[in-house]
């Protein structure tokens, strides 16, 4: 929810900080922790809007999740109630959305699955054919491939599932998930190659962390967290368009996240990227202080359709690079939070660049002409989504004091702490 404007600070970000725990592992680690019988434990879970939306919705499941600092334990199993119907609103969270639509088939009861407004426009259509290829007894309660849902628990077959592999990789993860409840599992054909096969990797580790195995459930665990890879995109960010240098705690030089590879894209654009501490438990640091200011950023040409959730914080560094960058793979940006596409434009040309949007070849592709020399103070728009909120931090660093931002609520869906970090971090130019 906006309200007054919330001032961002402008110039040089330096200092240490903890990533917090992957948004995307917590909520995969969760679901696997509540459909195991016993008590489980997360350590350094992210505790944020949607991995806190997914933990009440597996409450009224009949899971118990005791959320304190560090760590937080998960008693399963799944038991619904078969004698009433239960309501599920996930607001806007997507990741919930999908893990539960494929959940719900296969346990007993009857549910409504819902959202907001926003999640009500986020396609869930090749999930739910898919399901229904298994028997899940799914029905429409608005536009069809969309929520809201009623969902007849009981229903799901394992078996074999078709589903492409450019749809989001949600989709995927969540049929996963729901394989070690139905007997004989769930086999998936994907079609053509996998968008995100790196987020299909997460799912079958943590999984296999709770002994999950085709119609054989899962088991109780203590699982550790990994730091978000997504989320230390936008430090990393603000310390090369700042001039600045971070070391961020808690991530792992080996990680399977896909959103590690924005590591190379900052030292391809200039920063120096090392590393230190034990296997685990390693911090990163990125260095730009070498760097005379912003426009003396490289501009980059990369693909991010591997990685959609890094794009917004390498449009910000971008937006003050010397030249023209080219982001390929940008698609799916549009079916994100927010148009993640439009967002991202609109950011680059508050801040004073030049962005659009363009069609090559059936390739969707944000272009990006940085500006170095020429940046300006913005009244920037959150457009309700966390990662445009923090993107606009990254921009306000290489502003003129004065840039805004309208809903900095927005960053709690995945770090409710960002903005107090942030402004410890910042210290004005010199």
């Amino acid at each position: 929810m906006s309200g007054p404007a919330f001032p961002l600070p402008s110039g040089r970000l330096a200092g240490r900080l903890r990533a917090p725990g992957s948004k995307s592992v917590t909520n995969r680690a969760l679901v696997c922790a509540a459909l195991a019988k016993g008590e489980s434990r997360l350590i350094f879970p992210l505790g944020a809007d949607d991995t806190r939306t997914l933990a009440r919705c597996l409450g009224a499941l009949g899971a118990h999740v005791a959320i304190r600092a560090g760590s937080w334990t998960v008693a399963g199993p799944l038991v619904a109630d078969p004698d009433r119907e239960i309501v599920l609103d996930v607001g806007p969270a997507g990741t919930p959305a999908r893990f539960l639509a494929a959940l719900l088939p296969a346990l007993a009861g009857r549910f409504v699955l819902d959202g907001s407004s926003r999640m009500r426009e986020r396609p869930m259509g090749p999930l739910v054919d898919a399901l229904r290829s298994l028997g899940a007894r799914i029905d429409d309660l608005g536009r069809p491939g969309f929520l809201p849902v009623r969902i007849q628990g009981g229903t799901l077959r394992g078996g074999r599932v078709a589903i492409r592999g450019d749809v989001s990789s949600q989709f995927l993860s969540a049929l996963l998930l729901a394989g070690p409840l139905v007997p004989g599992g769930i086999e998936l054909e994907i079609v053509g190659r996998a968008a995100s096969a790196a987020y299909l990797s997460l799912t079958r580790q943590t999984i296999e962390a709770f002994s999950g195995r085709p119609g054989g459930g899962y088991r109780a665990a203590t699982f550790r967290v990994p730091g978000d890879d997504s989320a230390s995109c936008f430090p990393i960010a603000g310390a090369l368009v700042s001039s600045g240098k971070i070391t961020v705690d808690g991530l792992a030089h080996a990680s399977d996240q896909p959103d590690a590879v924005f590591r190379s894209w900052a030292e391809a654009a200039g920063g120096r990227v090392s590393w230190s501490g034990p296997a685990g438990e390693e911090a990163l640091t990125v260095d730009a202080t070498a760097l005379p200011g912003p426009g003396a950023l490289r501009p980059l040409s990369v693909d991010v359709d591997s990685a959609p959730d890094a794009a917004l914080p390498l449009a910000a560094l971008l937006a003050f690079a010397g030249g023209t960058s080219v982001l390929s793979g940008a698609g799916r940006l549009r079916e994100k939070e927010s148009d993640r596409l439009a967002s991202a434009c609109d950011l680059v040309l508050r801040a004073g660049g030049v962005a659009r949007q363009e069609t090559v070849g059936g390739d969707v592709r944000l272009s990006i002409h940085g500006a170095a020399g020429t940046p300006r103070a913005a009244a920037f728009a959150a457009h309700g989504d966390h990662r445009v909120a923090m993107s606009a931090a990254v921009l306000a660093l290489a502003t003129p004091p004065g840039s805004t931002l309208d809903d900095p609520g927005a960053a709690s869906k995945s770090w409710p702490e960002f903005f107090d970090l942030w402004a410890g971090l910042v210290s004005p130019r010199g």
